[in-house]
């Protein structure tokens, strides 16, 4: 039988009084205040598979799947595991077994799809991930926990395009949804940057011998994704126009390292000679997305591009398309905390939003 939260407060307790105890021995206990989940990976998955028989009849087939199942990552900075590549379609995703581990054994919880109760993990009970699923885990010294939002994505079989509406109620998004991208230049390598409107700035810094004149100076665009080669780091991909290029959008890119001791990540060009023409064109406004482990820009030329690479190969693609009731292309795009696409006309104001989600 599953165990509520309660359980916990009675945990920390007793190893507060544990610690009183030991007071005046030589053992000492150490409780950490560490709130991270390390691994999250599914275990056992069923999956089933209908057909009919050579009479006709309906059948189902139940494959147990164990192996070969996707990876998934963690973002650490907006709180969200997720799986890129999709599960075949059939999965049954009601009762999945997962692994589950936390940085210095911190206590994992499991919240209820319908309310506030709280369930303590364990591997051998199956877990509902039939919609977005909230997990914690709670610091050993109980200072806090961190709340995670966990998405397993299942192959979508539909194949209709994507569809929009209209947003009548400007106030149903959020209002830093599109918030403007600003660059200071300073001395040297040096350079401020803020996500914010100019609200917030952070110091910023070029890579060693790193050209400074093709740092973006308008319609500038960053994302920050999943760094897939390393578990605890990001990749943060800047696009913009300088005045150096009159054909291609300048791309900066730096890898971000989670590890607080890690050294600071600097910012470095991508050249529009590694493109092999396959260059993001120049555009104002330019907006950056990542949509289910994909990364694709919407600009000004009405056109929809995806890299694979990190920003160095774009390609024009047609799995995402724009509203056709469009007035111009002068828009921004952004998604929100559930992987919703957006769109802002910037002539007339009018929003878009789609009408499904992607993990982000």
């Amino acid at each position: 039988m599953k165990r509520y939260i309660h359980a916990l407060c009675i945990m920390l307790l007793i190893a507060s009084c544990l610690t009183s105890c030991l007071k005046g021995d030589d053992t000492e206990v150490t409780y950490y205040d560490d709130m991270a989940i390390t691994t999250f990976e599914l275990s056992v998955v069923n999956r089933y598979i209908h057909t009919k028989t050579s009479a006709g009849n309906d059948t189902t087939t139940i494959t147990t799947l164990k192996s070969g199942l996707p990876v998934f990552n963690i973002d650490q900075y907006q709180h969200q595991i997720y799986n890129r590549e999709p599960l075949p379609t059939g999965c049954d995703l009601e009762h999945i077994l997962v692994s589950i581990t936390s940085k210095n054994s911190g206590q994992i919880i499991i919240k209820s799809l319908t309310n506030d109760s709280l369930f303590y993990y364990s591997s051998a009970d199956s877990i509902d991930f039939s919609q977005p699923r909230e997990i914690r885990v709670y610091a050993l010294d109980g200072s806090g926990f961190r709340s995670y939002q966990v998405n397993v994505n299942v192959k979508d079989t539909s194949t209709e395009e994507i569809q929009w509406e209209r947003v009548a109620n400007a106030d149903e998004v959020p209002q830093t949804l599109f918030n403007d991208i600003l660059l200071e230049k300073g001395e040297g390598e040096s350079f401020k940057l803020s996500k914010d409107n100019g609200d917030t700035w952070t110091e910023e810094t070029l890579g060693e011998g790193e050209d400074a004149t093709l740092l973006p100076t308008s319609g500038i665009s960053w994302i920050s994704y999943p760094y897939t080669v390393s578990k605890n780091a990001d990749y943060e991909l800047m696009v913009g126009c300088c005045e150096s290029n009159e054909e291609a959008c300048t791309i900066w890119r730096k890898i971000v390292d989670r590890d607080a001791i890690a050294t600071e990540a600097k910012w470095v060009n991508i050249s529009t000679k590694d493109s092999k023409s396959y260059y993001l064109p120049k555009m104002n406004p330019v907006s950056l997305v990542w949509l289910s482990g994909n990364v694709y820009a919407i600009g000004s030329d009405g056109k929809i591009y995806k890299t694979r690479d990190g920003g160095i190969i774009w390609k024009t693609t047609d799995e995402l398309t724009l509203p056709k009731e469009l007035e111009s292309y002068n828009i921004k795009a952004a998604t929100d905390e559930s992987g919703r696409l957006y769109l802002r006309e910037l002539d007339n104001g009018q929003l878009w939003r789609t009408t499904i989600t992607w993990a982000k």
